[in-house]
């Protein structure tokens, strides 16, 4: 029997190994679409960048963190090699921090739809995500309170907020997207970078609907955003903090730190866990990182 050379022994190894990680790949992502919703906080820096992937395999992406490379290295890690399909882009506002990154996920990945606040911004990240939605051919829809996205069976985004039609110059922070994810009797609530006084307009329109077992925090946990009242009628067991590591900003604010404490909140913060990931099959919620 011919013996096998170092150079084919490699390229067997190599193939193995291939064949060994796609198998492995196949039965994860099968495994979530048959039974679990994932939602990802991922590690972007100073901004906000969430994945969501329902147990069908359909995805949705709120916010693409700010114009840095993170969000295609961290979607990378949790998206499949093979999978290039987003089916959802929800842009909560037009700061850099928040859609820094997007121009680069439409150049990436073929978006199905694109959800914005209908705010316009002059920063030159602004216009290249909108040229790269049109280029991709992605549905542009404005983000109004009532709208349902329906990921999967029992797998719905709710936008929340905003109700109305803005001026053109409002405040961006103000104009920003709430959206509710509901799965069986799971949810979370992501709120952008919402100040206060719309958290209060939020709790007197919609009261104890709002309660979410997972809350972004608003603002990357900025004491303009997270009011003592907005926490108490959430009411999440678990509390997210996106945000970069010593930022110059001072987020998060200790005083929303000690809110939270006193009202039992655990606190996940992507400058000391990094990625964050909850999964859940509608009935229990599990913090997998």
């Amino acid at each position: 029997m011919k013996k096998l050379s170092a150079r084919k022994l490699q390229v067997y190894a190599l193939l193995f190994f291939a064949v060994f990680t796609a198998i492995i790949w196949f039965f994860v992502f099968t495994e979530n679409r048959e039974h679990k919703l994932r939602v990802v906080f991922l590690n972007v820096g100073q901004g906000d960048s969430i994945f969501i992937q329902a147990p069908n395999g359909n995805s949705a992406l709120i916010d693409g963190g700010p114009p840095n490379g993170k969000v295609l290295s961290e979607l990378g890690s949790v998206m499949s090699f093979f999978d290039r399909d987003i089916d959802v882009v929800i842009a909560t506002h037009p700061d850099q921090d928040h859609i820094g990154g997007l121009p680069e996920v439409f150049s990436r990945y073929h978006v199905g739809a694109l959800f914005e606040s209908g705010l316009t911004s002059e920063n030159g990240v602004y216009s290249a995500m909108e040229k790269e939605a049109e280029k991709d051919g992605t549905q542009k829809i404005l983000a109004r309170g009532g709208e349902k996205i329906k990921l999967a069976q029992n797998v719905i985004l709710e936008i929340l907020y905003p109700d109305k039609n803005f001026p053109p110059r409002a405040e961006t922070n103000s104009t920003s997207v709430v959206v509710k994810l509901t799965y069986g009797n799971e949810s979370f609530l992501f709120t952008g970078d919402l100040p206060q006084e719309q958290e209060n307009e939020l709790v007197q329109k919609y009261g104890t609907v709002l309660h979410a077992n997972v809350l972004k925090f608003g603002h990357h946990g900025s004491k303009t955003s997270n009011s003592s009242g907005f926490f108490s009628v959430v009411a999440p067991e678990y509390g997210v903090v996106s945000v970069g590591e010593e930022n110059k900003y001072g987020h998060p604010n200790k005083e929303v730190l000690d809110l939270a404490e006193q009202d039992k909140i655990k606190v996940l913060r992507t400058d000391i866990e990094g990625r964050i990931v909850f999964e859940t099959d509608g009935v229990s919620l599990f913090l997998v990182k």
